[in-house]
């Protein structure tokens, strides 16, 4: 297979595996984790993450090959298999392990007239073999909901008629398909025939196959063509295959688990502990009572430059099984060991997690009325790990089943894959007793018909729904408005700044916080420029701006009246001219939203968090 060249992050995401990447006349998919290079292998240990998924450790993709580094290749298989032909626009069917696009050998004649005085040209079969064109893949595929995949069944579509099942298609003993297009709009302006000269079928557009049930009698094939030709699975429950276009938004939804390191897992001194020779080294002198051979540990230490007793202390931790458990925590659970964490002491500087609590006296009252807590995280690091992915409807975000990572490979694997990226962030947790304050039976009563679709949606596709609580929106929408007047005032794009959402109302473990971060590829991570944002001085222009901006929508009064609306109509008064981020900055996908939660209404002010706020810069007082 030809070379091609993508950032090791997108393999992960947006590009994992089973997604289709575009390249130059080509249309390829990442293969499954199966036939991933076993060198250079690149490990990536988060404990906490790995207990939670399952697995033992992650390993990130390898670098490409290039002069003084030991890289690799990820292996693609060719996607979609059809073809054509832009010269003579005949369809020809490839294998999934071609190194290149196929040339067209077709003996369909060419359909344009030729120029005065010339002949008509000859079809491609009859040109030599380094005259023939390249062909391009179609752009229309199948897929199901179970996330099954194959292509697009253009025999059987050309030999029926409109109305009739495709089982019933009458398919000539050599069809040789043309894909015309007659100027029309959308699909039907794509015809496609059969030009045998002994077939009978018409010509038929396009025109009623993108429908949920258009492919009348066109059972799912179970095809998974990311894990090579023994991938075909049985494909179980209720799920039609329906035409989606190549390049369309609902063919690929990557399921992404996120974890940030917190001590002790932040420590340096972990990824020495967690690298699998070294860790045999150092406890292959362990008593039958577990005590630690330290005379071992001691030449360790001076051979690496390293601390003895806290080498000592982070190989007692792990031998101990300090937070380990066979029970799979909760998302909630997950995180509050991260909320802790991010409201604990300030980070060590040679730590990679480094948080510097601020003062709130240092803050204006408007800030100290309604938050208890800012914390500048300086440094942090997050893994991200690929554990499955959907097809047509988006998977859901905060829940990991095991079941899924069969999706990446044949066999079980003992990891996935994953990157590591450091960057910097703001977390701040707004006072419990004014959200308590705020959550009144009206405010609640609000967000009723969203939490009811959501359940019915959830239900429908057989998932347990999640409790959210009033709060939650409140959260999630003042996190989306101050990633963007974040875009505003330090120059990172929305893209680039991410959320992480807190919140929760077990007794005795309430969370009430939002994490906005960026991360980037590179170790060193970011700049400072968003630590910058979150200082007395500059916070309370970020909090107000962000609250003014909620104010104002080019799309009301119909956004700021709406009931439902966004992906299966889950905000309120949300919409993209607002409050919506770029795909991979919010975590919910852009759902569960209400600028209301902040600002409240014209005749009904109580059911914003911020209304005295709002009052002010309504009156100009601010």
């Amino acid at each position: 297979m030809a070379r091609k060249t993508i950032r090791r992050s997108q393999a992960i995401t947006p590009f994992g595996i089973g997604a289709i990447v575009d390249f130059p006349g080509q249309s390829l998919m990442a293969a499954g984790l199966d036939v991933w290079p076993d060198k250079p292998e690149c490990p990536i240990y988060d404990e906490r993450l790995a207990r939670r998924l399952g697995v033992q450790y992650f390993r990130s993709p390898p670098p490409g090959r290039r002069e003084g580094i030991q890289g690799a290749e990820l292996p693609f298989v060719r996607f979609p298999l059809w073809h054509f032909c832009p010269r003579c626009r005949s369809l020809q069917k490839t294998t999934w392990n071609e190194p290149f696009a196929p040339r067209c050998a077709s003996p369909i004649g060419v359909r344009f007239k030729p120029e005065p005085g010339r002949r008509q040209p000859p079809p491609c079969s009859q040109l030599p073999e380094n005259r023939r064109w390249r062909m391009v893949p179609v752009r229309f595929v199948v897929a199901c909901a179970n996330g099954h995949i194959d292509d697009f069944p253009w025999i059987e579509w050309a030999h029926t008629r409109p109305g009739q099942s495709l089982d019933e298609a009458e398919i000539c003993d050599e069809p040789m398909l043309r894909l015309n297009y007659t100027g029309k709009a959308g699909l039907m302006g794509l015809l496609v025939k059969c030009e045998n000269e002994h077939c009978e079928a018409k010509a038929r557009s396009l025109m009623g196959s993108a429908g949920p049930h258009s492919l009348k009698g066109w059972n799912c094939t179970g095809n998974r063509p990311w894990l090579g030709p023994h991938g075909k699975q049985e494909c179980s429950g209720e799920a039609h295959p329906r035409m989606l276009q190549r390049g369309a938004t609902n063919l690929y939804f990557p399921k992404v688990a996120s974890s940030i390191l917190i001590p002790p897992f932040s420590d340096p001194l972990r990824k020495i502990v967690d690298d699998n020779l070294r860790w045999r080294f150092l406890t292959s002198g362990v008593q039958e009572d577990g005590s630690l051979d330290e005379s071992r540990l001691r030449y360790f230490a001076e051979e690496h430059l390293l601390d003895f007793d806290r080498l000592r202390e982070a190989v007692m931790h792990k031998l101990s099984g300090a937070g380990t458990s066979d029970r799979i925590e909760t998302e909630e659970e997950f995180r509050y060991s991260e909320y802790r964490a991010l409201l604990g002491p300030s980070g060590e500087t040679e730590a990679e997690f480094v948080t510097v609590k601020q003062n709130l006296s240092d803050y204006d009252g408007m800030v100290r009325k309604y938050l208890d807590k800012i914390v500048l995280v300086e440094k942090l690091g997050e893994t991200r790990a690929l554990t499955g992915f959907s097809r047509i409807n988006p998977p859901p975000y905060r829940e990991f089943d095991r079941h899924d990572q069969m999706q990446l490979s044949l066999q079980a694997q003992p990891w996935l894959p994953a990157i590591r990226v450091y960057g910097e962030g703001i977390f701040l947790t707004l006072k419990e007793p004014e959200v308590d304050q705020w959550t009144t039976s009206e405010v609640a009563e609000r967000y009723n018909d969203i939490i009811a679709n959501h359940r019915r949606i959830y239900e429908q596709l057989g998932r347990t729904p999640r409790t959210l609580p009033a709060k939650f929106f409140l959260l999630h929408t003042l996190a989306h408005m101050l990633i963007r007047r974040l875009s505003f005032e330090c120059g990172y794009g929305s893209s680039s700044v991410r959320e992480r959402i807190y919140c929760w109302d077990e007794p005795g473990k309430e969370m009430t916080g939002i994490l906005i971060y960026t991360a980037a590829g590179d170790c060193e991570g970011t700049m400072g420029g968003l630590v910058q944002q979150g200082k007395p001085g500059r916070f309370e222009s970020l909090l107000l701006g962000a609250i003014h901006d909620s104010i104002w929508c080019s799309s009301d009064p119909l956004c700021i009246e709406s009931r439902g609306q966004g992906i299966d109509s889950l905000n309120r008064a949300a919409c993209h001219a607002c409050a919506l981020l770029p795909e991979t900055s919010c975590e919910e996908g852009n759902r569960f939203l209400d600028r209301v939660a902040l600002i409240g209404k014209a005749e009904r002010v109580s059911l914003g968090f911020f209304a005295d706020i709002v009052e002010k810069i309504l009156t100009g007082a601010i």
